[in-house]
């Protein structure tokens, strides 16, 4: 059984209801021991009067052969539109390169996330094995009867001194059993425990024939991986690979797989998809995701040299662009929904008093004289870009900051780049 739900959303448990008791077990276990592998341990589901609540967390719970739960972020659209919406993001923030016609080929208004990306991911990776599997050469040592390679000398003369019909070789042999290779074989054989459709069953199975001399590893993710321009074919489909193995949960019994799981906390995948959009919008060299170079308070009392205490970490600091003099705009994201029509929020759109607070103490840490704060657009706010600019209560003029609230459509994910522009770097011709 597969369901769809979104975050925030209730499933019923019990009889004629989502889930029936048995289910709803299975999956809450599932959702506490994928928990412990995500980032910050986020809730996952949470248990409710008479039913199961998803969380702020995006993506696919699956108990092989018996339940599949697909859950969706909470933004306007059709099931289908907001998949592709979700899965449009995961390429930006992980990098990969996913084309329109590539999704619609895998049919997101059918299938779940879980099957389009096992589709995305077997179909890129039959083409690219179809043309052969990386090799590498590999160093290997041998008692052979005729020479191969170079004379191990100091082998022949000890181990085989009394051997001279046979000789100690030392050669490289060209071969498929490579760190790449032993992890996509390592995606491939968990895949097929898990895909439904006949199509990606179809594939699965080639791809594990053409991997059958490749060797098997007991920890793919430790895997000394080394890409380069030998293989860059098989550059999208490393990182497509590691998200994969990530969200694999298997029993630490006995390695038996009694679970599935592709999750993703929807506040980071926000703030990650946010930052490559900033990189593509306004180019690398002016966006700093993640600084981690100021703190809060420094203790000056401490022996040796200052310590920093309270390390601030804002989503992204934007230099201004070469030859200008303005100071860097600190911005950072959050994956709430603005309430402006509240009564309660009246003149504040629903932003949080703490968030203003953080934003104050990056102005001042970073010297920012132009902080944004960025929230998802949903169709109860009057417009998308630029809503409201504050200013910083400040008693110095020479020290003025402004505080500008923004929101962008996610549910356009390909539309994000324009509008950071525009946000960032308005055009002052327009009003």
């Amino acid at each position: 059984m597969a369901l769809t739900c979104r975050e925030y959303d209730c499933l019923t448990v019990g009889a004629g209801k989502d889930l029936t008791e048995k289910e709803a077990e299975h999956l809450y276990t599932l959702a506490q021991r994928a928990r412990r592998r995500l980032h910050k341990k986020p809730t996952v589901l949470t248990r409710t009067h008479g039913g199961l609540k998803a969380a702020q967390v995006v993506g696919i719970l699956a108990v092989p052969g018996k339940t599949t739960l697909e859950i969706l972020p909470k933004i306007d659209g059709e099931d289908g539109a907001v998949r592709k919406a979700l899965i449009h993001m995961l390429a930006v923030a992980h990098r990969l390169r996913v084309a329109d016609g590539e999704l619609a080929s895998l049919g997101t208004q059918r299938r779940d996330l879980l099957e389009i990306l096992i589709g995305l991911f077997a179909n890129r990776l039959l083409s690219a094995v179809r043309r052969g599997l990386p090799r590498r050469y590999i160093a290997y040592e041998d008692d052979l009867k005729l020479l191969r390679g170079r004379l191990n000398v100091i082998r022949q003369i000890t181990h085989l001194a009394a051997r001279p019909d046979l000789l100690a070789c030392r050669f490289d042999e060209l071969s498929e059993d490579t760190p790449l290779n032993r992890v996509l074989k390592a995606v491939v054989r968990r895949l097929v425990r898990v895909a439904r459709t006949a199509a990606n069953a179809r594939r699965l199975a080639e791809l594990a024939a053409r991997f059958e001399f490749v060797g098997d590893t007991p920890d793919p993710l430790r895997e000394p991986v080394r890409l380069d321009r030998t293989n860059t074919a098989f550059h999208d489909l490393h990182r497509l690979a590691r998200l994969f193995l990530t969200g694999d949960w298997q029993s630490t019994a006995g390695g038996e797989a009694t679970g599935f799981t592709l999750l993703f906390p929807m506040n980071e995948l926000f703030e990650q998809f946010i930052g490559e959009s900033l990189k593509r919008a306004l180019g690398s060299g002016r966006v700093r995701l993640q600084d981690k170079r100021y703190s809060a308070l420094i203790d000056d009392k401490t022996a040796d040299k200052p310590k920093p205490l309270f390390n601030l970490q804002p989503d992204a600091v934007i230099e201004t662009p070469v030859g200008a003099t303005e100071l860097p705009i600190v911005l950072d994201t959050k994956w709430k929904h603005l309430t402006p029509h509240e009564p309660r929020c009246e003149g504040t759109l629903g932003v949080v008093s703490s968030d203003v607070y953080q934003m104050l103490a990056y102005a001042r840490a970073y010297g920012a004289r132009r902080l944004i704060l960025l929230y998802p657009w949903h169709k109860k706010l009057d417009k998308k870009g630029g809503l409201r600019t504050w200013k910083v209560a400040e008693t110095n003029p020479a020290t003025a900051c402004r505080l500008d609230v923004a929101v962008v459509d996610v549910g356009c994910p390909d539309t994000v780049a324009v509008a950071l522009r525009a946000i960032v770097d308005p055009d002052p011709e327009m009003p």
